[in-house]
């Protein structure tokens, strides 16, 4: 396997910066100056020579935090099907082709595993297909550091690309776009935004995309956040609204936020009411799922003071009891989709120290808290939690799985227990369907529980009685 380190990169680049400083006597763009580096090429991506607009960015390795890595490469392209296209590492006058045997197959992530392209990745310039034209983000790794030896060494991904928010919009959950149809475009309407909260566009699969399967050493990200750098940081808005937000993609060489721009423009104002929002606790106790059984808290109305009616200003209680935490668990408090950390809590009764960006607790143990916020219209001012000793209930993990019925495109879950609700609002948890079956794990709930299984449309009757794993045919339940 020939090999192209960074030194290599470098000393070509600087070479190139040096000559580039002479006059330009034919006027050349230098952004069609073809430098060295990694690309695409062939009819399938409209590009038959090499241009400089079919260069790889080089790979950051999200599991090594998001470093760059070297003989790692990626990018978002258009192929066309049963059209031929080639990869080539041009390395000063000479041209390297590399190619794949493509096999159809379930890519890993960590969110819903894709249905994409995977080969071992070789010198030869054997041309490669698709089967659907569209857009795919593809992630070639040259194997420099031999951490993919174990998945078949030097490999490409090619993964179709389907864009979502996730944010305080939706509580960090997954909304797909409207892709337009002779553009790649999506779109997002009248979407209810937050004041003072974050989202990020992330592919409807997950957050990242990993090149050796279930070892995890290599992965690529499949998220866009600040200026559009996959595995930034989060966008944050300001001004909570209602918004319409546009995500388009170009063909672009370079890195992959040279071919991305969105647009979030204010189309009205937004009336939140904190009696509704999602607030409790998410941590290691529950695997960082969103609050649910004893981790989410009750609005307490009676406690609550709401000082204007109009922009719901005002004072909100929240109670929760028996909430149980061991020694060194790391959490965060929830509160309408946000992350509260340290810095965000103010606590009574025991002491929170900062780990890795979250909140341990001591003295561990069982407490009942009341969680205090304070809305302004517009967003949080301040949040505490006073607590004071509880007493342990006997809690159970429970995963539900539905065998979905025939033509349903969409699956939701509602839940609840003799403690009440487990999702904020009906129709509950909206589930990816795989497979034809969907699954949700309920963790240190209080048994027995009861679900309703909906399209949006039809629902089943109550399912209830469920004291451990089950497996449910909805389509026995519909009414």
């Amino acid at each position: 396997m020939k090999k192209f380190g960074f030194m290599m990169m470098v000393a070509a680049i600087a070479a190139f910066t040096m000559t580039s400083c002479k006059p330009n006597n034919n006027n050349q763009n230098l952004d069609d100056i073809v430098e060295n580096g990694f690309y695409v090429t062939g009819e399938a991506v409209a590009m038959p020579n090499l241009v400089a607009q079919g260069q790889f960015a080089v790979g950051h390795n999200e599991a090594n935090n998001n470093e760059l890595r070297e003989g790692m490469y990626e990018k978002y392209v258009v192929i066309e099907a049963g059209k031929e296209f080639s990869f080539v590492l041009k390395a000063g006058d000479e041209n390297t082709y590399y190619t794949a045997t493509l096999a159809k197959q379930e890519l890993i992530s960590d969110g819903t595993n894709p249905m994409g392209y995977f080969g071992a990745l070789s010198i030869g310039n054997a041309a490669m297909k698709v089967e659907e034209t569209g857009l795919y983000h593809i992630v070639l790794d040259l194997n420099q550091d031999q951490k993919l030896d174990a998945a078949g060494g030097p490999q490409v991904i090619i993964a179709p690309v389907s864009w979502g928010i996730s944010g305080g919009m939706n509580g960090w959950s997954m909304t797909v776009g409207q892709k337009a149809a002779n553009a790649y475009e999506w779109t997002w309407e009248n979407v209810e935004i937050p004041g003072n909260s974050e989202f990020k566009f992330k592919d409807e699969n997950g957050w990242k995309i990993f090149l050796d399967g279930e070892t995890q050493q290599v992965s690529a990200n499949t998220n866009l956040g600040q200026n559009m750098v996959p595995g930034a940081g989060n966008i944050a808005v300001a001004e909570g609204g209602v918004y319409n937000i546009k995500l388009t993609w170009k063909l672009a060489k370079g890195n992959v936020e040279d071919g991305y721009t969105y647009e979030l423009v204010k189309a009205g104002d937004l009336t939140l009411d904190p009696a509704t929002f999602v607030v409790g606790i998410s941590g290691e106790m529950n695997s960082w799922g969103d609050p649910s059984g004893l981790l989410l808290a009750k609005y307490d109305a009676a406690a609550s003071n709401v000082t204007d009616a109009a922009t719901k200003a005002g004072t909100y209680v929240y109670n929760m009891e028996s909430v149980t935490f061991a020694d060194g668990v790391k959490f965060k408090f929830r509160a309408n989709g946000a992350w509260l950390g340290l810095a965000d809590v103010t606590a009574t009764g025991v002491e929170l120290a900062e780990a890795d960006g979250n909140i341990t607790l001591t003295p561990a143990g069982t407490y009942n808290i009341v969680i205090t916020l304070v809305w302004d219209g517009n967003g949080i001012t301040s949040f505490s939690a006073a607590f004071t000793p509880g007493t342990p209930v006997e809690t159970t993990t429970i995963t539900v799985t539905g065998i979905v019925p025939a033509g349903w495109e969409t699956c939701y879950l509602w839940a609840w227990n003799g403690a009440g609700n487990f999702f904020a609002a009906w129709p509950g948890e909206e589930l990816p369907i795989n497979e034809g079956k969907v699954t949700y794990t309920f963790n240190d709930v209080i048994a027995p529980i009861s679900v309703i299984f909906s399209n949006g449309s039809v629902q089943t009757s109550d399912i209830g009685d469920i004291n451990g794993n089950v497996e449910i045919t909805i389509a026995d339940y519909l009414q």
